[in-house]
């Protein structure tokens, strides 16, 4: 079983990031799954919906997940191109100036990408981050 990579398929940045992680997953390491199909064939919590919508998040075959900062830097150390980025962005610190970047760009992906997200499903109401 693969770890499920879950996103917001109505989010033009989320799509992004699937299709460059995509092609970078050589070893086909990763399942992908859109927070709308996931809702389909899961019970999620209103609460689980919009921490999804905010960050993406992985679902390891543990039942292990990371969010955010943290399932990127895993994605990362699992391709073969980007593995020495992901060790160094999981030096122990690097979270420190990784993290507030991560949510930044995904509080603001709306403002970023308006033009390519004219419906403003890429906004996040919840701020809780």
């Amino acid at each position: 079983m693969k770890p499920l990579v879950l996103y917001d398929g109505q989010c033009y940045l989320c799509r992004q990031t699937k299709s460059i992680f995509q092609w970078l997953d050589w070893l086909g390491s990763f399942e992908w799954k859109s927070l709308q199909q996931y809702e389909k064939e899961t019970l999620v919590t209103q609460e689980e919906r919009a921490a999804i919508k905010s960050e993406l998040h992985i679902i390891e075959p543990d039942q292990t997940s990371r969010a955010g900062y943290h399932a990127v830097t895993y994605m990362l150390v699992r391709c073969p191109l980007t593995f020495p980025l992901g060790l160094i962005a999981s030096i122990p610190g690097m979270g420190l100036i990784g993290k507030p970047i991560y949510r930044w760009i995904a509080r603001n992906r709306y403002r970023i990408f308006k033009d390519k997200c004219s419906d403003g499903a890429c906004s996040i109401h919840d701020r809780r981050h």
